[in-house]
């Protein structure tokens, strides 16, 4: 069961939602800064991070469906809709730029869902996972909804990337302040950013992963002879011995907002 639309509604109305999403904004800015003339879709809840692109041509919001959807933005036509995770309603190659908060981690299928968003990006697009940070408190003390779900460490959500034919190409980290609200710990969250950056970044409260969409996957490798490597992580298929007329002793190898609709409830 996803996390309702409500409760990532009302946290980013309190003060500690409000704090995290100014941190997690610097670094998306760093990235795409206003997105002028970009089409953007989020998925998950990135209703308030989509705000910051206003120089986008299209900006979407994208809701899986056992979640709900809140009617975004809060003036002029609604750009908000519910989804089924692994078929978006969007032609193949149709943005330039996916944004994912709060859709990985409760994902049932993240594999799949890479792949859909692989289809909607052109070829030269991008997607940014926010996901949370096994590491970090966020994911330890279930007070916001970055302790919902799945946590990833770098290395995992690298592989899922990876696997799906994406390529990091730059990472970023934020909230390294504890997730409480008290007044006292909003009033130093700064300091706690700027210590926390420098002295234990390994203990973020989310990671952040900007990657390119790839167009080729590898088919094989070559492999030196007595040294052993890793398959490789490829949508293609795996290299097959064939056998061939015995000339000597040797064989080949050939490779390949308050609209509210309610959550859908989950089958079975």
């Amino acid at each position: 069961m996803r996390t309702d639309i409500l409760d990532f509604y009302n946290f980013y109305r309190a003060p500690l939602g409000v704090a995290a999403r100014n941190f997690i904004a610097e670094r998306l800015i760093e990235a795409w800064g206003d997105g002028a003339k970009l089409s953007i879709a989020g998925f998950g809840y990135a209703n308030p991070y989509l705000e910051l692109f206003s120089g986008a041509t299209t900006r979407i919001a994208l809701a899986p469906g056992a979640q709900g959807v809140i009617r975004w933005p809060a003036t002029g036509g609604n750009a908000a809709s519910l989804v089924s995770e692994g078929a978006w309603p969007l032609p193949d190659a149709s943005l330039d730029r996916v944004l994912v908060v709060h859709g990985l981690e409760e994902a049932p299928e993240p594999h799949r869902l890479m792949r859909e968003i692989w289809r909607v990006l052109r070829d030269d697009g991008q997607v940014i996972i926010i996901a949370a940070h096994r590491r970090g408190l966020w994911s330890m003390i279930d007070s916001t909804p970055f302790a919902a779900g799945r946590p990833y460490l770098k290395r995992q959500l690298n592989g899922l990337l990876q696997g799906a034919m994406f390529r990091a190409k730059a990472w970023n980290s934020a909230l390294f302040f504890p997730p409480f609200g008290a007044r006292v710990l909003l009033r130093t969250a700064k300091a706690w950013e700027r210590a926390g950056a420098r002295v234990w970044p390994g203990f973020s409260g989310i990671l952040m992963a900007q990657a390119s969409k790839e167009m080729l996957a590898p088919i094989g490798l070559v492999r030196r002879a007595g040294v052993a490597i890793a398959r490789p992580a490829a949508a293609a298929p795996l290299p097959t011995r064939i056998n061939k007329p015995a000339v000597g002793r040797t064989g080949l190898l050939a490779g390949e907002r308050d609209g509210y609709i309610p959550r859908k409830p989950s089958k079975g």
